[in-house]
């Protein structure tokens, strides 16, 4: 871990580190399942790519979440952990989908079949497109949709300007009345001329007898 933050300091700029360091851990989480994946399916193929599929996949979206929640996007909450447990299921539901019909073209599309020895590279390679179309698709949705940022909307330095903007929404902006514009104007024209008294908000001119 250490080598690979010292790479990313070197190689990837800083703005793009949290995104460098979340698509380190995703990454290292999906060769563990995918190497739970080639195991279960291998091991299954005997009941058939798309059944073996179905368990792989179901095993692997366990394993997938917990190590994602604790490690990946531990510093993201979501808030209620049965709804992002829900939306991690059903999301890893369409991504089964899309690796059930990687293994249906080559079986039925390209009639390849599971009892034939010679046919069992066809599957992984099928099996291994798969995955990478569904790896894609689940690290776009889990950011998405499911470890969700608590952060606003906005740059930073948006949220930095929206700020200043509460700060001094209640001081008072005095525009200078006509005559005052004049008397700069001739302040400007000539060095010796004394420049008018900036104008006092009315609250401060009112006196207590006219408050009353």
């Amino acid at each position: 871990m250490r080598l690979a933050s010292r790479l990313r300091d070197r190689f990837i700029p800083e703005r793009f580190h949290s995104l460098a360091t979340e698509l380190f851990k995703f990454g290292s989480v999906g060769c563990i399942n995918t190497a739970v994946d080639f195991i279960l399916v291998n091991a299954l193929l005997f009941i058939g790519p798309l059944k073996a599929k179905i368990v792989a996949v179901v095993v692997g979206t366990v394993i997938s979440y917990f190590l994602n929640r604790q490690w990946t996007y531990k510093d993201r909450s979501s808030g209620s952990m049965r709804r992002e447990y829900v939306l991690f299921f059903a999301l890893n539901g369409v991504g089964l989908l899309i690796q059930e019909a990687a293994l249906a073209v080559a079986k039925y599309g390209l009639h390849f079949n599971e009892s034939n020895p010679d046919d069992r590279l066809a599957f992984n390679i099928a099996n291994a497109a798969g995955i990478l179309l569904a790896t894609a698709f689940r690290f776009w949705a889990y950011r998405t949709w499911v470890f969700t940022t608590n952060e606003p909307d906005g740059s930073a330095e948006e949220r930095e300007i929206a700020a200043l903007e509460v700060a001094f929404s209640d001081t008072a902006v005095i525009t200078p009345d006509e005559q005052q514009m004049e008397a700069l104007e001739a302040a400007f024209s000539d060095p010796a001329a004394t420049p008018p008294a900036p104008r006092q908000p009315a609250e401060e001119l009112e006196t207590p007898a006219a408050k009353r």
